[in-house]
């Protein structure tokens, strides 16, 4: 599963990538704050839709559960419902991911985040992932405006809610996401051209398996370890959560299982 994200960005990428996009009223970006943009607190992001035009909005991470009737409930089920795997949305039909497929829309980022079991550290190593040569990119994804009870209020409010599409791992993801319930997992990570058509009318059930099919290739995806971005202690100063960090000890490099021996001095 991918549970962090970053957008440390201007809005102003995705409105040269995708031309006279409208930008949806009181719209949440932050920059500064969205280094790290974790699923835990089933954050709000700028999400792009195509609702008879293509629009930046605001969509809530975490797809509501509508089967499920108690309020309180369902929205303790959001944190099930983050990621969608790409074989269930077509392949099964009995899935939630099947009725709410052609709702598509697309998650702006500028990194993702995946975790790393490495032998000889106690806690696993967390890697910035991103795509070679693009300054931001767009993960695949779907959602769904549903009717919420606001639990203070008691007022009824439509949600616009989204899940990110994930799919078997490259070479290199399988490599970084080694460990877990999910492990081997990573986003559905597509051209640009696929990217802009993701979000297209007509694209069928057809054409979104194709679009399930496609890997990117390992030599595409840029990797480097980072500060830790879950710990509850505070970072040290002058550390942000998409920098580059050195562990201080060296780590296996891409296609090694294991740090190297160290060797003893031969003085």
């Amino acid at each position: 599963m991918c549970r962090d994200i970053s957008f440390h960005s201007e809005i102003q990428i995705v409105t040269q990538d995708f031309k006279g996009i409208q930008l949806a009223p009181s719209l949440s970006h932050y920059p500064n704050e969205m280094l790290h943009v974790t699923c835990e607190v089933l954050p709000t992001h700028p999400i792009v839709v195509n609702r008879k035009a293509l629009v930046l909005a605001n969509m809530s991470w975490g797809v509501v559960p509508t089967f499920i009737d108690d309020p309180n409930e369902r929205q303790k089920q959001r944190l099930n419902y983050v990621n969608a795997r790409s074989e269930r949305i077509i392949g099964d039909k009995k899935s939630y991911w099947y009725r709410i497929r052609n709702n598509r829309c697309l998650i702006p980022v500028t990194g993702i985040y995946e975790h790393r079991e490495v032998k000889g550290f106690k806690n696993k190593i967390p890697y910035h992932i991103s795509l070679e040569g693009r300054k931001g990119f767009y993960v695949p994804a779907l959602y769904q405006v549903s009717q919420e009870v606001d639990q203070y209020t008691g007022d009824i409010r439509n949600l616009a809610s989204f899940t990110m599409i994930t799919r078997h791992a490259n070479e290199k993801m399988q490599w970084i996401h080694n460990a877990g319930d999910n492990k081997h997992r990573m986003p559905l990570f597509l051209t640009p051209e696929m990217e802009q058509a993701w979000v297209l009318d007509d694209l069928g059930d057809d054409d979104m398996d194709e679009f399930f099919h496609f890997e990117m290739p390992s030599d595409a995806i840029a990797h480097y370890p980072v500060y830790s971005i879950r710990s509850r202690k505070p970072k040290p100063e002058g550390i942000v959560p998409n920098a580059y960090y050195d562990w201080g000890r060296k780590l296996p490099v891409y296609g090694q299982e294991e740090p190297p021996p160290e060797q003893a001095s031969l003085f």
